[in-house]
């Protein structure tokens, strides 16, 4: 008796090829770079963001009642510190389950943590994490004198946190600027709400509108010549950021960069209160 011929893996049992017939997937729209386009819009985004400000408001809540209000001259204090951890991790949960549920591919769109370079891209995100804040500090000067020379009065950029920290209030300020605001501000600003603009308008158009809403953030309420020196100055810092993550194809690198952007005021603010 004759043996059968091996089947090919290509074809069914009826010699037909596998996959006749079918309807075939849709197409994954891809960047210049091979990255996968983003499937979120703007405007829903910004809604999904703001929704989970709110939610995370309202978890705070508590936080507030039970220890009031600690800022001072509009810089934040323990109370509005531990509140932020807390509005941070209901945003990112907030935003995470949106995307899991209506944006699939959005892991790979994004590349947040490429296993084979994450040596590298830590290492690269410290320095270029230093060089936007040499950056942003001499905007800060340039603007400063503007304004200094324009209004005849002394200009400062104003304190975002207090700086009689002590205790646990310094572990809870490290906890949130070294590792919770720099994580969820980078994924918000620059994952969803730049790469939103960015996929569909092109990289300055993202770059310049996501450094405006991370400047708006930022407001410290005060003398309007100090708080636009604030706000321009964390506008460059967002611009630099976002150019980071279009350098390097990867949100890990500027969550690095704000990292070590976020650790020199650390540093510095841990320094004074403990020297």
């Amino acid at each position: 008796m004759k043996p059968e011929p091996p089947r090919r893996p290509d074809l069914r049992a009826d010699g037909s090829p596998i996959g006749a017939g079918l309807v075939p997937g849709p197409t994954i729209a891809t960047l210049s770079d091979g990255r996968p386009k983003v499937t979120w819009r703007f405007l829903p985004t910004l809604g999904i963001v703001l929704l989970g400000f709110v939610l995370g408001s309202l978890a705070a809540a508590p936080v507030f009642a039970l220890m009031g209000d600690t800022t001072d001259g509009g810089a934040s204090g323990v109370s509005e510190l531990m509140q932020g951890i807390i509005v941070d991790i209901v945003l990112m949960t907030t935003a995470l389950v949106w995307l899991r549920s209506r944006h699939a591919g959005w892991r790979e769109a994004l590349r947040l943590v490429p296993p084979s370079r994450i040596g590298r891209e830590v290492a690269i995100g410290v320095g270029l994490g230093v060089l936007v804040r040499i950056v942003a500090g001499i905007a800060a000067a340039i603007v400063i004198a503007v304004l200094v020379a324009a209004t005849g009065e002394d200009v400062n950029v104003p304190e975002q946190v207090v700086g009689d920290l002590s205790g646990i209030e310094l572990v809870v300020f490290a906890l949130f600027a070294a590792v919770v605001a720099p994580i969820t501000e980078e994924f918000v600003f620059r994952g969803l709400l730049f790469r939103s603009i960015r996929d569909r308008h092109g990289v300055a158009a993202g770059a310049i509108v996501s450094a405006l809403l991370f400047g708006v953030i930022h407001y410290v309420p005060g003398p309007w010549p100090d708080a636009v020196a604030l706000q321009i100055t964390m506008v460059v810092t967002g611009l630099g950021l976002a150019l980071v993550y279009e350098w390097r194809k990867t949100l890990l690198t500027p969550i690095v960069g704000h990292v070590a952007f976020n650790l020199i005021a650390v540093v510095v603010i841990v320094s004074e209160a403990l020297g």
